[in-house]
C-alpha cells in the first residue's frame, strides 16, 4: 500500500495521535483537578436517604454523607456502596461514589483492553468535526469520527447504548480511544446468522464459559460470545460468583437481547427461576412467622434471608423489648437461623420488616407490683446518655433517671459525672406509663427538697442575720445559710424606693431580716427589714408570756401578721 495515500492506516493512526494528544492534555488537566481529595476506597451500608444525602455506616461513631447526585436511581436501606473518602468534616467523613465508580469503571476498561473484550458505553458529547465522547463504566473515551461505522445521526441518539473495541489507553490520564468499526468488521456475519436463525430473546440455551471477568461471566453461544452480567446471575444482590463458573463449562441460561449490529447478545441465570418477591407476594403476610438465615449485621439492625435475594431488616428496636435496644451483634451472629414476625411488606417498594422481640415474652405485661410511683428500688445503671442515666428496674425492664432528677445541687455542671456504668444504686420511681412502655426515676427525690427544708426551718416570721451577698435595682440579695440567698425588695426597705442602696448596704455587711415566705417550687426566698424591729418587739412580748422563758416561733408567728400591718 502506497505510505502517501491520505487513507492509509500509518497516515490515520498519525491523525489519531495528534487529535488523541490534544485530547490526553484535556482530560489531563481536569483529572489533576478532580484527584483533588482523593482518598481510601471504602464500603459502607446505606442507613437513609435524606434529602440530597445518603448516609452510609461505615463503622465509625458517624454515618458517612455521600451526595444523592452521585448516584443513577435512589439507593435502598441496606444497600453496599462503594465510594472514596474525600473528606472529613466535623467527625464524619464526605465520600464520593462518582469517584469509586470511576475507579473501579477504569480497572474494568483496562482488563477489557487487555484481554480484547467489547466494552459498551453511550455517546455523551461531540467533539466538532473530530469525533464523540463515549461514557463507559464511568468514564470518558474518544471516538474518533472515522470510527463509528454507522451513521451519525443514529450513533448519537440519546441514552442508547453501544459496543465498542479499545483501540489505545492512556494510564495516566485515564482517556482513550474507542472503535465501533473495528469491533463490527472483527465480528463474523455468519456466526451471528446462524444465532439469529436458531435463537431469539426468551429461549433457553447452553452457554460454554469463555471468560470469567470482575463484573461477569462471557459465554460463547452457537460461537457468538455473549455476557451474563453479576446482576443476572442471582436475585441476590452483590452475590459472588466467580468460584461457581469454571473455564469450559456449559451453563444453561436464558436470552435477555439480540442485538446483532451491536455485536450485543446478552444472557441471565436468573430469570430461569421465579423472581422471589413474586414468591413472596403469593405465600408471605403481615404477622407470618418465618424462618431464614442471618446474612449481615450493622449497626441500625440485623438482615435476615428469607429465600435467595429475598431479605428482610429486623430493626435494632425489633430485637429485644428493652428501651435501650442492643447492638445485633450481641443479639444474633451472621449465618445463624432465626425466627421472626413480619411486621410489615411492601411489595413495590420491596422492603420487608421482621421483629424478633415480638416471639419473646413482653416483661411489661408482667409487671411486679413493686414498680410502682413512690416506691424506693434498687438497681445498677445499664447506660449513660446525655440526656440522663438507665437503671435496670427489672429483668429486660429499664427506667430514666433523667439528669434533672439526679441532684439537688445547682451547682454541679454535669451531674451524670456522679454515675458509673454498673453501679448500684437506690432510686425511687416517679411515674409508669404502661402504654408508652416508659418508667421514670428520680435520685434527688430520695431526700427532701432543700428548699422545703428551708421552708420547715425558718417559718414567715422568723428572725435571720445574714450579709449581704449583692446590691441591685430593685433590692438586695442577703445570704441565709452558704448557697442559699433571699431577697429583701426595696418595699422591704425602710425608705427604699427613695434611698440609694449602695450608700446604705455594703456587699458583706451584717444585716437582720425577718422571714416573710419561702417558696420551695420556685426556690425562691423574701425577706423583710422593715419588719424585723417590729418582729423583735413581738418576740421578746412572747418571751415575756411564756412560762419557761424560752423563744417560740410559733409565738411570734400567732402575733405577727405582716400583710394586715402593712
Amino acid at each position: 500500500m502506497n505510505s502517501t495515500n491520505p487513507s492509509s492506516p500509518k497516515n490515520e493512526t498519525t491523525s489519531f495521535g495528534e487529535l488523541l494528544e490534544k485530547w490526553e492534555s484535556q482530560s489531563q488537566a481536569q483529572e489533576q483537578e478532580n484527584s483533588a481529595g482523593k482518598g481510601t476506597l471504602i464500603e459502607g451500608t446505606v442507613v437513609d436517604v435524606i434529602g440530597d444525602t445518603v448516609f452510609l455506616d461505615i463503622g465509625e461513631k458517624l454515618e458517612a454523607r455521600v451526595s444523592r447526585e452521585d448516584f443513577s436511581e435512589t439507593p435502598k436501606r441496606g444497600e453496599k456502596v462503594s465510594a472514596i473518602i474525600k473528606k472529613r468534616v466535623d467527625g464524619y467523613c464526605v465520600l464520593s461514589k462518582k469517584e469509586a465508580d470511576q475507579r473501579v469503571g477504569w480497572e474494568t476498561i483496562k482488563d477489557a483492553s487487555q484481554n480484547g473484550y467489547p466494552l459498551s458505553g453511550k455517546i455523551v458529547g461531540e467533539v466538532k468535526n473530530k469525533g464523540y465522547l463515549v461514557e463507559s463504566e464511568g468514564i470518558q473515551l474518544f471516538l474518533p469520527a472515522s470510527h463509528v461505522g454507522v451513521r451519525f445521526k443514529e450513533s448519537t441518539e440519546g441514552g442508547k447504548e453501544f459496543s465498542f473495541k479499545i483501540i489505545e489507553l492512556n494510564e495516566k490520564t485515564r482517556t482513550g480511544v474507542v472503535s465501533r468499526k473495528t469491533l463490527l468488521d472483527e465480528i463474523n456475519g455468519e456466526k451471528w446468522e446462524e444465532l439469529l436463525g436458531k435463537v431469539k430473546v426468551g429461549d433457553k440455551v447452553t452457554g460454554k464459559v469463555v471468560k470469567i471477568a470482575n463484573f461477569g461471566v462471557f459465554l460463547s453461544v452457537y460461537e457468538v460470545v455473549g455476557l451474563l452480567r453479576q446482576n443476572d446471575i442471582s436475585y441476590k444482590k452483590f452475590a459472588p460468583f466467580k468460584q461457581y463458573f469454571n473455564i469450559g463449562a456449559e451453563v444453561e441460561v436464558i436470552v435477555l437481547e439480540v442485538d446483532k449490529e451491536n455485536n450485543k447478545l446478552s444472557l441471565g441465570i436468573k430469570q430461569l427461576y421465579e423472581d422471589p418477591w413474586a414468591w413472596a407476594k403469593k405465600e408471605l403476610e403481615k404477622g407470618m412467622v418465618v424462618r431464614g438465615i442471618v446474612t449481615s449485621l450493622t449497626n441500625f439492625g440485623a438482615f435476615v434471608e428469607l429465600k435467595e435475594g429475598l431479605e428482610g431488616l429486623i430493626h435494632t428496636t425489633e430485637l429485644s423489648w428493652a428501651k435501650k435496644p442492643p447492638h445485633p451483634k450481641d443479639v444474633l451472629k451472621k449465618g445463624q437461623e432465626v425466627d421472626s414476625e413480619i411486621l410489615d411488606i411492601d411489595f413495590e417498594a420491596r422492603r420487608l420488616s421482621l421483629g424478633l422481640k415480638q416471639l419473646l415474652p413482653n416483661p411489661w405485661e408482667a409487671l411486679s407490683a413493686n414498680v410502682r410511683a413512690g416506691n424506693v428500688l434498687e438497681g445498677k445503671i445499664t447506660g449513660i446518655t446525655k440526656y440522663g442515666a438507665f437503671v435496670e428496674v427489672e429483668s429486660g425492664i429499664e427506667g430514666l433517671i433523667h439528669i434533672s432528677d439526679i441532684t439537688w445541687d445547682e451547682k454541679e455542671k454535669n451531674p451524670l459525672n456522679l454515675l458509673k456504668k454498673g453501679q448500684s444504686v437506690q432510686y425511687k420511681i416517679l411515674d409508669v406509663n404502661l402504654d408508652a412502655q416508659r418508667i421514670s426515676c428520680g435520685l434527688k427525690q430520695l431526700s427532701e427538697h432543700p428548699y422545703e427544708a428551708l421552708r420547715k426551718k425558718y417559718p414567715p416570721g422568723t428572725l435571720v442575720e445574714g450579709r449581704v451577698k449583692s446590691i441591685v435595682s430593685f433590692g438586695v440579695f442577703v445570704e441565709v445559710e452558704p448557697g442559699y440567698e433571699g431577697l429583701v425588695h426595696i418595699s422591704e426597705i425602710p425608705d427604699g424606693r427613695n434611698i440609694k442602696l449602695e450608700d446604705l448596704y455594703k456587699v458583706g455587711d451584717s444585716v437582720r431580716t425577718v422571714v416573710v415566705k419561702i417558696e420551695p417550687n420556685n426556690k425562691k426566698i423574701s425577706l423583710s427589714i422593715k419588719d424585723f424591729d417590729k418582729a423583735v418587739e413581738r418576740e421578746e412580748m412572747a418571751k415575756y408570756m411564756k412560762e419557761d422563758n424560752q423563744p417560740s416561733r410559733e409565738s411570734i408567728g400567732s402575733f405577727m401578721n405582716l400583710n394586715q400591718n402593712r
